[in-house]
């Protein structure tokens, strides 16, 4: 299913590149920081905060995002939950089961974490205790799915996230509230090695910034395409990693 859905971009990047290329899906980021690292693959999406760790462990160098808007290619993470669990307030998700992605999301941990910490005027070791039970979802999409059945009180998600889903009309989006946001997020980058050489460094730029399949773009939240980004548009997101220590 993954495949078939990718099949526009990946005929794109063949002609574009005049070689083929191999589609692989990792389970997490960090799994896909350490493909990188080790030379198993040349690109990657990575989350903000994943890109950072990639940055430094396995030379990534940032190089396009998709961006909804080019004249502000940033998004937001949401802190949600179910209309019927009462939660009105970043405040009453204190006590609650709550899930957040991943360690290594932006939008599902970094940046929600310091927004509660701020909020609460909290340290990181108390925020964990502030919670009834914490978990690790694994993906925006499955955060969202534990909300609506009910498997979790709240959770923190992209926001793009929770518009791919409204917009296709997912059963049981309807009944999802957002109580907060956090401060604008940069949009996640397409890295590539930073060893490859400069030619294919800028076919591969040229490459994403000339696919316009509209349906696949508009599908991942793309509706402006890729624009070009560099490595300072994240350094938000090292400021924010080392206000939490990590």
């Amino acid at each position: 299913m993954m495949m078939e859905r990718y099949e526009p971009f990946l005929a794109h990047m063949e002609e574009e590149l005049g070689t083929e290329v191999e589609l692989f899906f990792g389970n997490d980021f960090t799994a896909m920081v350490e493909a990188m690292r080790f030379g198993h693959i040349e690109v990657s999406k990575f989350g903000p905060s994943a890109y950072v760790m990639a940055a430094e462990r396995a030379n990534a160098e940032a190089f396009v995002q998709g961006v909804r808007d080019a004249s502000a290619p940033t998004y937001k993470s949401f802190i949600i939950t179910h209309k019927d669990t009462g939660i009105e307030s970043l405040e009453d998700v204190v006590g609650t089961t709550f899930a957040w992605v991943d360690p290594a999301s932006g939008s599902g941990y970094l940046f929600p974490r310091a927004m509660m910490l701020g909020a609460f005027d909290t340290t990181d070791e108390e925020l964990d205790e502030m919670f009834g039970n914490v978990i690790f979802s694994g993906g925006h999409d499955a955060s969202v799915r534990y909300v609506i059945n009910g498997d979790v009180d709240a959770a923190s998600v992209s926001d793009s996230q929770i518009q791919r889903m409204r917009a296709a009309e997912y059963p049981g989006i309807e009944d999802i509230v957002v109580v907060a946001e956090t401060d604008p997020i940069p949009r996640s980058p397409e890295a590539y090695r930073g060893d490859l050489p400069e030619s294919l460094k800028e076919a591969l730029l040229n490459a994403y910034m000339s696919f316009d399949d509209r349906g696949f773009l508009e599908a991942h939240n793309y509706h402006d395409g890729f624009v070009a980004v560099d490595d300072s548009a994240y350094d938000v997101v090292r400021d924010t990693q080392e206000r939490l220590g990590l």
